[in-house]
């Protein structure tokens, strides 16, 4: 029941005569019954004002706030402490430690029939993996790379066994933990602070090495120690080509002369090999807990931060930089080979990071605003589709649009999905979805069904006049369907646009990307495999293409475990959860590992 507040002494008063009788007949009734019998002394009334007093002193000590009360006073009364409040709900481990962002879609139940096809899927996919590894393991145990056609192998990457190391984390994730184990055993045997040859490649051992352990470890919860010890101590070894003047790495270390050594910035460095070391030295810096890791890609950034403004793009970076300065005056500018993975660092590290730093996120949107200026453009193809392709181009006033498209810039489209999640921006998702349906519509164009390396189309006029393409003349192998010439036919068992078909499922829940990467694989898997592996192919706008003897780590890496993944549960690798690093290698996003 609810009660008027009572404002003065006056209405106290008048509201205790209305009660008196009644409450003074029930007390003495009450007094009665327990035996206990008024003093014969007091009159009735005598004893109904005793009462009222002893009632209004129970109320006043009971109910009104009165001094804080010292610990000495222990005769004092000391009302009955609240109840506490409900325990809230326990939390399960699976929020304990929940992100900031919310990346993946709300998915749809999923009926019996469409769970057995996408299971039979991801088993066909785990079956090439399995068998590509197996002739890894015959013909090239401990080496950088099989040779898929010859059985032989190579060691391009210091020969510290680049594909074991880059296949870590998609033998655990497919649950293959005997040879997951297998291969841990094999990792302890490798002496990350002795390279095996003169050089060391700082960017790609950065990615593959230090991010494949990281991605297993992560990936692993942290139950095998072998993983960070031995990336740290290949960190170790990194980090020494960052003793420059300016701190920027040296893009390849002489690992010999230059130890405990000052080294020297150098010219025409690519703008990719110095700006896509911070995933995975941050990473390296939380799990460690040595700082000096994240402070030195942090040094770089800056350098970059600094610099986007004053390019001859402003929001840009060139492909290439002199880094004795460091100096950005090349007029060339992609988002494909040479710099691709800057871009893509910049909302990842943003992530990982927990948002906690606005540093990367701003100079992300500041490139991507840049970027759909410049870089964007739609193209002329059959049927006027509304698709968009990335092209170079060359600083001038105005700037001007090279349509070459690049397998390698398809990542774009799952760069501009994951940003648009972070900021909220549908018309962002519309972007990325038809960034990414272009690398589908170029795999769905050829002969074999895979889209090749580099080729150039016809961009859509600027005055909003037809975009249809009508050059009936280019209609044979290589130049079908809107390809107006093909510079690189070849498919490297590249990644990028099965990585941004799996991201845009991901994060629209939209069960036609599935289709679209089903589609793209079988086309991958009818023409690549050999009895050793799977090989890479030297013309795609054949309907047979040749294969050609190599084979690298990313394969494993990165194409496989997109096409696994595509066809997984959507909590595994949970995009709320964990980032991925341009080799695919999952870094948790929440540090739970650390206390």
């Amino acid at each position: 029941m609810d009660y008027e507040p009572v404002s003065s002494s006056e209405s106290i008063s008048h509201e205790i005569r209305r009660q008196r009788p009644s409450f003074m007949n029930r007390a003495l009734r009450r007094f009665q019954r327990y035996g206990i019998a008024p003093l014969p002394a007091l009159s009735t009334r005598q004893i109904r004002y005793i009462g009222i007093a002893i009632f209004l002193l129970v109320i006043y000590t009971v109910f009104l706030p009165g001094k804080p009360s010292s610990p000495l006073d222990s005769g004092s009364f000391v009302p009955p402490a609240p109840k506490p409040p409900p325990p809230p709900p326990a939390k399960s481990d699976s929020n304990k430690h929940a992100a900031p962002f919310r990346i993946q879609a709300k998915f749809r139940d999923e009926t019996v029939a469409a769970k057995e096809i996408r299971l039979e899927r991801q088993k066909e996919v785990k079956e090439t993996f399995i068998h590509a590894w197996e002739g890894y393991k015959k013909h090239a145990w401990l080496h950088d790379e099989v040779l898929p056609l010859s059985g032989g192998y190579k060691d391009p990457f210091v020969g510290w066994a680049a594909t074991l190391v880059d296949g870590l984390d998609t033998l655990y994730i497919m649950g293959l933990q005997e040879e997951f184990e297998h291969a841990l055993r094999a990792l302890e045997s490798i002496d990350f602070s002795k390279p095996n040859a003169e050089r060391v490649p700082v960017f790609e051992t950065t990615i593959r090495y230090l991010g494949g352990m990281l991605g297993a470890y992560d990936i692993s919860g942290g139950k095998f120690p072998i993983l960070l010890e031995k990336a740290d101590q290949l960190g170790e070894l990194l980090f020494q080509a960052f003793n420059t003047p300016n701190g920027i790495p040296v893009p390849y270390y002489w690992w010999q002369k230059g130890k405990n050594q000052d080294l020297q910035g150098e010219s025409n460095v690519l703008i990719a090999q110095i700006g896509s070391l911070s995933l995975e030295f941050t990473r390296l810096a939380q799990l460690t807990g040595k700082k000096k890791y994240f402070d030195g890609v942090s040094r770089i950034m800056d350098h970059l931060d600094q610099a986007q403004n004053k390019t001859r793009i402003p929001g840009l970076w060139p492909s290439t930089v002199d880094t004795t300065g460091p100096t950005f005056s090349s007029g060339s500018f992609t988002l494909g080979a040479w710099a691709d993975s800057l871009y893509e660092y910049l909302p990842k590290q943003h992530v990982l990071l927990g948002g906690k730093s606005e540093q990367y996120l701003r100079m992300y949107n500041t490139a991507l605003v840049t970027a759909s200026q410049y870089h964007f453009f739609k193209p002329k193809t059959p049927g006027d589709q509304d698709i968009l392709f990335t092209g170079k181009v060359e600083a001038g006033n105005p700037p001007t649009l090279i349509t070459e498209v690049q397998h390698l810039g398809c990542f774009v489209g799952g760069m501009v999905g994951l940003g648009s999640r972070i900021n909220n921006s549908p018309s962002e998702l519309e972007m990325a979805i038809r960034l990414s349906d272009s690398c589908y519509w170029a795999y769905t164009n050829t002969a074999s069904g895979i889209m090749p390396e580099i080729f150039h189309v016809d961009h859509c006029p600027s005055d909003g006049s037809s975009c249809t393409w009508t050059d009936e003349s280019k209609t044979e192998l290589g130049h079908q369907y809107g390809f107006t010439s093909v510079d690189d036919t070849s498919y490297q068992l590249r990644p990028e646009a099965i990585e941004s078909i799996f991201i845009m499922w991901r994060i629209t829940g939209d069960p036609e990307w599935m289709e679209k990467g089903w589609r793209m694989w079988k086309a991958i898997s009818k023409h690549t495999r050999t009895e050793i592996a799977n090989a890479r192919l030297g013309d795609v706008t054949s309907e047979n293409p040749k294969k050609q003897d190599s084979m690298e780590s990313f394969w494993f890496a990165e194409t496989l475990k997109y096409f696994y993944l595509l066809f997984s549960e959507t909590g595994m690798v949970n995009l709320d959860e964990f980032v991925l690093n341009t080799e695919a290698h999952p870094f948790r996003q929440q540090d739970h590992l650390l206390a």
